[in-house]
């Protein structure tokens, strides 16, 4: 028979019943690990059971995606102090339920705890920073605390080749982190914060060191009773539909006027497509056919630059000009794989890995940015609900990358440079704000508006 015949033959012949793997007895297969060196072997996570080994990442990116909103809306209604000292009491708990929990399900419950008290101490440390810092040091300052992500990748790496066991992995992980008591024992709420919630005593106290003197509580006084408090306004509000429309008050204003709306709409699209090309250049090996290790060691040693350089770049651009500038290298860097051909495996992953170092470094620049656009009462729902955006763009990664790298190799680059460009030109419509004071109302950005034109 030619390749005609063959097909049409046995499609005329009954097929055979396809039989799991894990329904035949134990025997017939075993596994080659050593006994508590993956959750693998201990849950059984082959066959048909191999989604939930991919469920367990995907639940720390859920954790995240929920955590950033979450927290953020915290932050700014009751403080970045208690939305810190909740994601540290989250994260304590979910760790250890990760280490000795015998159940699938908590484990995944506690990834997803992991993961949403990761943006939950994250953004509430990089608020309570960003307002508390001099203007001349903000800009290094805030790159620094994100350097951190780079470094933790490398403690990780030393430790998971010391501690080969999962548990024992998951435990030096999450003993670190009872330092965040410690943490939350002497941290002090954000006098900024203070400050747009009328608490100008309290705001003077952790300044200074000392109570207000008598006029500073008399002028403080009377504004208090110009602006109606949080309290006054919680009394007033009778139903659940109002009580909960004053709890979301902070998120709510990220959208309450034209110019916020704008501002809140192109971060949140150009962090899902920033961190949806940052994944993509992380896990992308196979489709540029690249020595998986020697690719993954790469994007670690590019990424330490990559949060170093935007200290000296922005000592002399602004925010604006160094977003676009370095959304342009790394755009053209990856859209540039398409004119190599695909046997110079080196020079495409050289081309990918600037493209990377493009991305990784206007990460830094984002984040900074993006606090500096909005006011101190919305700024933790603004940081909080664009890093849920970005974490969105995450969890696309692996299906651009897996489903449609298998379609074509030069896909998932195309995709990042073709968005990259995009976000890059859509940056040049937010203000510059390398010298202005931060704003601590939703109305003082209106008035300088109004003021400007």
């Amino acid at each position: 028979m030619d390749y005609d015949q063959a097909l049409y033959a046995i499609q005329e012949l009954p097929q055979p019943e396809t039989i799991s793997c894990r329904s035949r007895p134990q025997n017939y297969y075993h596994y080659e690990q050593e006994e508590g060196v993956s959750i693998v072997p201990e849950w059984d996570l082959v066959c048909e059971n191999n989604v939930w080994r991919t469920t367990v990442q995907v639940g720390l990116s859920i954790g995240k995606f929920l955590g950033a909103s979450l927290f953020g809306v915290i932050s700014d209604k009751f403080g970045r102090k208690r939305a810190f000292v909740g994601g540290a009491i989250l994260y304590i708990v979910s760790g250890f339920l990760t280490v000795f929990t015998k159940s699938y399900v908590l484990f995944l419950l506690g990834r997803i705890g992991l993961g949403s008290s990761a943006s939950g101490l994250f953004y509430a440390a990089f608020t309570l920073l960003t307002e508390n810092i001099a203007l001349k040091h903000r800009s290094w300052m805030s790159i620094m605390f994100t350097i951190s992500y780079p470094i933790g990748m490398l403690i990780l790496t030393l430790f998971a080749y010391l501690l080969p066991l999962w548990r024992s992995l998951q435990l030096a992980l999450v003993v670190p982190g009872l330092l965040l008591i410690v943490h939350c024992y002497f941290l002090d709420e954000s006098p900024r914060w203070l400050v747009s919630k009328n608490r100008e005593k309290k705001a003077y106290k952790i300044v200074f060191g000392k109570k207000p003197n008598v006029d500073l509580i008399f002028k403080a006084s009377k504004k208090m009773e110009d602006i109606p408090s949080a309290a006054e306004s919680e009394a007033q509000a009778s139903t659940l539909a109002s009580k909960l429309k004053n709890s979301f008050k902070e998120f709510a204003g990220l959208f309450s006027t034209w110019t916020l709306r704008k501002r809140i709409l192109i971060c949140y699209f150009v962090w899902c497509v920033t961190s949806m090309s940052y994944y993509i250049t992380a896990i992308n090996a196979d489709n540029l056919s690249a020595n998986r290790y020697i690719y993954v060691a790469c994007t670690g040693l590019v990424d330490i630059p990559a949060y170093i350089i935007p200290i000296f770049i922005l000592k002399y651009t602004g925010r604006r000009l160094s977003s676009f500038g370095l959304y342009l290298a790394a755009g053209l860097s990856l859209l540039a794989v398409l004119a190599i051909p695909r046997e110079h495996t080196n020079l495409i992953v050289a081309f990918a890995m600037f493209g990377r170092f493009g991305i990784s470094a206007v990460y830094a620049v984002l984040t900074l940015h993006t606090a500096e656009l909005f006011p101190t009462e919305i700024r933790n729902s603004a940081l909080g609900t664009s890093s849920t955006m970005a974490h969105v763009g995450s969890m696309a990664a692996p299906y651009i990358v897996d489903l449609l790298g298998m379609i074509a190799w030069y896909i998932p680059t195309t995709i990042c440079g073709t968005s990259i460009l995009i976000a890059g030109f859509l940056s040049l419509l937010q203000p510059e704000t390398a010298n202005r004071d931060l704003r601590d109302h939703v109305q003082q950005e209106d008035e300088e508006k109004k003021m400007n034109s």
